[in-house]
């Protein structure tokens, strides 16, 4: 088997994980925790159907379908 032969110090611990964001000289604020939500339908897109109105009707028609 062979060794990975590292030239210098040897490594470091990597920093423990912290549940805080430590800003230098003004404290700390926590992360907040994560919470489950729900996520929407999408597989059945409502039409919307509407009635444009001022410049918007006059170039492009009066009437709109949007998803």
């Amino acid at each position: 088997m062979s060794a990975v032969k590292i030239h210098g110090a040897p490594i470091k611990e990597p920093p423990k994980p912290v549940a805080k964001a430590v800003i230098k000289g003004q404290g700390s604020i926590p992360y907040p925790n994560p919470k489950e939500q729900k996520t929407p339908n999408v597989s059945q897109p409502k039409i919307f159907r509407g009635k444009k109105r001022g410049m918007g009707e006059a170039e492009r028609g009066g009437r709109y379908m949007s998803c």
